[in-house]
Order: C-alpha cells, then structure tokens, then sequence
C-alpha cells in the first residue's frame, strides 16, 4: 500500500505540472493569437491605404490617358483643318465657298476644291455675260448713260427675262 500511496503523489505530481505546462501553452497560444490578430488588423489597415492610394493613381492615371487622348483628337482636327485651308489657298477659293470644301485625304480635297473652283467659275461667267461692264478704267465710276441707251435697254431685258 505504501508503495501505490507513494506512486499517487508522484502521479499528482506529473499531473499537476503538466497541467500547468499546458495552461503555459495556452496562454503563449491565447498571446500569440492575440499578437497575430492585432498584425492582421494592422495588415487590414495598411492593405486598405494601400489600394486607396492605388485606386487614386489609377484615377489619376486614367484622367492623364482622357487629356491625352483629347489633345490627340484636337491635334488631327487641326492638322486636318490646316491641309484643308492649304488646298483651299492653293486653290484660291473664296472664304464663303469654303464649306463646300470637303475631303478626307489630301487628294479627296484638292478635288473638291478644283469642283468648288469650276463652279465658282462658272457662275461668275455667266453672271460677267449677262450684267455688261460699264466702268471706265480711267475714272473708276460708271458713265451717265441716256435714257434711250443700250445698258438700260439691256438691263430692262434681263429684269424682264427677254432675250
């Protein structure tokens, strides 16, 4: 009997310190879980300023690509402005014609402006033919014409739609 009594206490005994060895683990896990759970909020916090900060350079970055391409589109619409005025200079059409002038390429405008520049022709020689021409070179007026005179009768005619 001495002997189990003996063997109880030290049974006690190893029952005891492994009881406070694992109340020593769960405390360092309870700590170390603690630890882990404030670097992970931390981590969270850090994580959500970081995709903030991306998230407005990406903004940022996507206003710079909407100015650059509008500058782009502001740069093809000059340039496409400027050849046109260069085929309409060339082709000395008159500023209130100039929206008859149209085209895509350098080609589809010059002939655009040599059709705007042959009826612009044509009808001011229709226009020369059937008005007559009375300015003296000399003086830069129109000459006292009788009443019985070949420009009014001309000009009667033409108001009147005689040939």
């Amino acid at each position: 009997m001495s002997e189990t009594a003996a063997a109880e206490p030290a049974a006690t005994l190893t029952e005891t310190s492994d009881q406070s060895e694992s109340s020593a683990q769960e405390i360092d896990w309870k700590a170390k879980s603690r630890m882990w759970e404030q670097r992970a909020k931390q981590n969270n916090d850090a994580a959500a300023k970081l995709a903030e900060i991306e998230e407005s350079q990406k903004t940022e970055a996507q206003k710079l690509q909407e100015q650059l391409t509008a500058l782009q589109e502001r740069a093809t619409t000059a340039e496409r402005d400027k050849e046109r005025l260069s085929v309409i200079a060339k082709h000395g059409i008159p500023e209130e014609y100039h929206d008859l002038v149209h085209g895509t390429d350098a080609d589809s405008l010059s002939a655009s402006a040599a059709k705007v520049k042959a009826l612009i022709t044509s009808t001011a020689g229709a226009q020369t033919a059937q008005s007559a021409s009375f300015v003296i070179p000399d003086e830069g007026g129109s000459p006292n014409l009788a009443l019985n005179g070949d420009g009014i009768e001309a000009a009667l005619k033409n108001a009147l739609g005689i040939r």
